[in-house]
């Protein structure tokens, strides 16, 4: 009984050290939005330019808006920049997006934000009558409207929502598919806002802390 108190005691003492540990490391880190106001600008850029799918431009105009006082403040200042825009340039924003499933997909060429957004609902790994089926309605959106279909993805439960809502979205007219994408585009701003800059932003973690948390 007594053996079994300090073998208890001591692996308090070792995750108390532990914990102690990743809070020293947490402390020491960069928070990433403090780095995002005081990095020189073409730095800045690059920091946000993710956020918004192969669209630079969206970025650079948006930077000298620093500082933001969070990663919600950071999407608002994206999404207003690309609302300014004129029609023309917002559909070249929209065509710079990959269809789901598609060429890029296929080609390993997407950016590292849409391989993980596409990869949850297991679009990069389908059945070949659900790529037969996407590949026909995604060709249909394009030659409707000409651009890909584009959704926020993290809101989408499964597979078979998101046929459904492609497949509803397909009746709607030209202004109603303008502001539906540009609502979807936002969300997927927000989205990666907030996983880059916001409270709870994506840190680096070792893999020793990350079996530490799994044994509390």
């Amino acid at each position: 009984m007594i053996a079994d108190n300090v073998m208890d005691y001591n692996a308090d003492l070792w995750l108390t050290e532990v914990n102690a540990a990743k809070l020293r490391a947490t402390e020491s880190m960069p928070n990433p939005l403090e780095v995002l106001n005081t990095a020189p600008r073409a730095v800045a850029v690059a920091m946000i330019a993710p956020l918004v799918e192969r669209s630079a431009w969206v970025g650079e105009a948006t930077i000298d808006d620093r500082p933001f006082e969070s990663g919600e403040a950071v999407a608002e200042a994206l999404v207003e920049t690309i609302l300014a825009a004129g029609a023309p340039r917002r559909i070249e924003l929209f065509k710079a997006h990959p269809e789901l499933a598609g060429r890029e997909a296929l080609e390993g060429c997407m950016t590292a934000a849409s391989t993980g957004e596409q990869s949850r609902l297991g679009l990069l790994n389908l059945a070949s009558d659900d790529v037969a089926r996407l590949a026909r309605l995604n060709a249909e959106y394009r030659g409707r409207f000409g651009y890909p279909f584009i959704i926020a993805l993290h809101r989408v439960a499964d597979l078979q929502v998101l046929f459904a809502i492609l497949e509803c979205r397909l009746g709607a007219t030209r202004l109603e598919a303008h502001t539906t994408t540009l609502a979807e585009i936002a969300s997927v701003i927000h989205a990666r806002a907030a996983r880059t800059f916001g409270p709870c932003a994506e840190t680096i973690e070792t893999d020793f802390f990350k079996f530490i948390d799994r044994l509390e």
